[in-house]
C-alpha cells in the first residue's frame, strides 16, 4: 500500500528572480496577497512606533479534503527554487482510513493536486505542476498475526534486535508500539515496523476529540474509522512501512517527476512492492535463524493478578509527603533559606511552593528563622502541613503488590533455576512463595522444569512472520478514484 506521498511543486521559473544575495524569490509576490498564513521571524517598531515585520515565512499549515487534512507549505524563498510541498496519506483523503489501501500513485496525487488547486488558485497559479518532484514515498504491507498479543510479542523482539545487517535507531525508546530500524537521517530508506491496530485506535480517540469540537474533517473521518468490520480487520496486522527517498528512487534509474512515475508504474505495476522487498531484504535476511518466545511475561503477570490482587477494606492514610514537607519546615527553621537552598537545590522552590499552598504566608515564611518567637508550634504547624498533603487510599482500590513480588520471583525461577533460587530464600518464605504461584495454576514440577522449559519455549521468526503481498486487501475492495478524477477537472494545463 502506498501510505505516504511528499512531493515539491516549484515556481514557474519565469516568475524567479535572483537577489544580491544569490537566493531565490517570487517576483514582485507579496505573501500577504497569496491568501495563506503568513508569520515574521524579526519583529519591532521603528521610530514612527509603527510595528515593522521582517523575514516572513509561511508556516506548515493544513489545506482541508474530503477525510484528513493535508500538510502545505510554501517556501517562498531561499537557495532552492522557490516552491511548494505537500504531504499525506493518500489512503486517507480518499478513503479516510490507511488500515489497507492502493499501491496506484496516480489517484492519491490527483487528489492531492486537486485540494490545493480549489484551496488556495491564487498560489495554484504561480506553480509549474508538470514539474512536481515526488521526494519520498512510504510503502506499506502488513504481516497478519494471530492477535493483538502476538503483534505485541513481535515487537517486544524486534525491539531487541540488532545484527551485522540492521542497526537498531534510538527512536524505539520512545515510541512502544513502533520500532524503528536504520539511520533517522538515512538518505536511501527509512524503516519502521508497528502494530496498526493500536495506532489506529489511538488516532480515533484524537479523532473524536477534533470531532467534539466540530471539526467538519474529523467528524467525517471518525464515521468512516467507526466501522466495526474495519477495525477487526486492523486487529492482528503488523506493519513494515518503508520510506522511500528520491535519492533511492534516481540511483534505481525511477523518474521522480510525478508525471514521468506515474507513467512509469503503468508499465511497471509492482515496482514500489519490488523497491519495499529491495529495502527490507537485509532485515528479513537478519531475521532468519532468529527466535521468539511462545509465550510472554504480559500474560503470565495478567494471570497471577487475577488470582493474587487484593482489595483494601478500609481507607488507608499515609504522610510521606507531608513529613518531607515539614522536615523542609524544620530545616528552613533552624538553618535559614541560605542553607536551605544549599542543601535542597532545585527542590527548595518547590518546597516553598508547597507550604504557601498550605497557607503560610510569604512573609511568614521569609521570617521563619530570623524571628522563631512568632512562630506556630510544631504540633500545630505539622497538623496544617499533613491536613493538606495526606494521602488516602480509598477502601475498595486493588492492590497489586503480592502480585508484583510473586511474578518477580516466577522471573527469576524462570532466569535462574528453581534449585537456585531456592538457596537464596529461607526455607518458609520459598515454599510461601510456590505455594502463592502454584494457586495461580503453576504446578511445582512446571515450576522445577520452568528453566529448561524456557530455552525451548520458542519459534521460528521467519515462519511465524509473514507477508502475504496476495493478501494485503479485503475480497470487497475497491480501488478509489479521485474526486477531481470524477468531476473532470484539468489539474495540469
Amino acid at each position: 500500500m502506498l501510505d505516504k506521498i511528499v512531493m515539491h511543486i516549484p515556481v514557474d521559473m519565469s516568475l524567479v528572480d535572483v537577489r544580491e544575495d544569490g537566493k531565490y524569490c517570487v517576483f514582485g509576490m507579496d505573501l500577504f496577497d497569496m491568501g495563506i498564513r503568513v508569520e515574521s521571524r524579526s519583529c519591532y517598531k521603528d521610530d514612527d512606533g509603527v510595528v515593522q515585520n521582517h523575514v516572513l515565512n509561511h508556516p506548515y499549515s493544513k489545506l482541508p479534503t474530503s477525510f484528513t487534512e493535508m500538510a502545505f507549505k510554501f517556501f517562498h524563498e531561499g537557495t532552492f527554487v522557490p516552491y511548494v510541498e505537500l504531504k499525506c496519506s493518500p489512503a486517507k483523503i480518499l478513503q479516510g482510513h490507511n488500515v489497507y489501501g492502493t499501491d496506484w500513485i496516480e489517484q492519491g496525487a490527483l487528489e492531492m493536486l486537486g485540494y490545493l488547486a480549489e484551496t488556495q488558485p491564487v498560489l495554484y497559479g504561480l506553480l509549474a505542476i508538470s514539474e512536481t518532484e515526488v521526494k519520498h514515498l512510504d510503502v506499506t504491507y502488513s504481516a497478519r498475526l494471530q492477535d493483538e498479543n502476538q503483534v505485541r510479542k513481535a515487537l517486544e523482539f524486534l525491539r531487541n534486535l540488532s545484527t551485522q545487517y540492521i542497526g537498531k535507531s534510538e527512536k524505539q525508546v520512545i515510541h512502544k508500539n513502533t520500532v524503528y530500524f536504520g539511520a533517522e537521517r538515512s538518505k536511501r530508506f527509512a524503516r519502521k515496523v508497528y502494530g496498526k491496530h493500536c495506532e489506529f485506535m489511538d488516532q480515533l480517540a484524537d479523532l473524536k476529540e477534533l470531532a467534539k469540537k466540530n471539526d467538519k474533517n474529523a467528524q467525517r473521518v471518525v464515521a468512516v474509522m467507526s466501522d466495526p468490520e474495519l477495525q477487526e480487520y486492523a486487529k492482528g496486522l503488523l506493519r513494515f512501512e518503508t520510506g522511500v527517498k528520491a535519492f533511492a528512487l534516481r540511483e534505481l534509474n525511477i523518474p521522480t517527476n510525478l508525471f514521468q512515475l506515474i507513467r512509469y508504474q503503468r508499465e511497471n505495476p509492482y515496482f514500489l512492492r519490488n523497491l519495499w522487498v529491495k529495502a527490507n531484504r537485509e532485515l528479513f535476511k537478519a531475521l532468519e535463524g532468529q527466535t521468539m518466545k511462545a509465550t510472554d511475561h504480559e500474560t503470565i503477570f495478567k494471570e497471577i493478578c487475577n488470582k493474587l490482587q487484593k482489595v483494601r477494606e478500609n481507607d488507608v492514610v499515609t504522610a510521606g509527603r507531608s513529613d518531607k514537607i515539614f522536615q523542609f519546615y524544620q530545616f528552613l527553621e533552624n538553618k535559614g533559606h541560605a542553607e536551605a537552598k544549599n542543601k535542597f537545590e532545585h527542590q527548595y522552590f518547590k518546597y516553598i511552593s508547597d507550604l504557601v499552598q498550605c497557607g503560610f504566608t510569604e512573609e511568614y515564611i521569609r521570617n521563619l528563622a530570623s524571628r522563631p518567637e512568632i512562630n506556630l508550634d510544631h504540633f500545630t504547624a505539622y497538623t496544617i502541613v499533613f491536613n493538606r498533603f495526606k494521602k488516602v487510599s480509598k477502601g475498595g482500590t486493588v492492590s497489586l503488590t503480592e502480585a508484583r513480588n510473586t511474578f518477580e520471583f516466577y522471573k527469576a525461577i524462570e532466569s535462574e533455576g528453581y534449585d537456585a533460587v531456592r538457596g537464596r530464600y529461607s526455607k518458609a518464605q520459598f515454599i510461601l512463595l510456590v505455594n502463592k504461584l502454584m494457586s495461580c495454576g503453576y504446578s511445582k514440577l512446571t515450576l522445577q522444569n520452568l528453566h529448561v522449559q524456557t530455552k525451548n519455549n520458542i519459534i521460528l521468526f521467519v515462519k511465524h512472520i509473514e507477508v502475504n503481498f496476495e493478501s494485503q486487501l479485503p475480497t470487497n475492495f475497491i480501488e478509489p478514484v479521485s474526486t477531481f478524477n470524477q468531476r473532470g477537472l484539468r489539474i495540469v494545463a
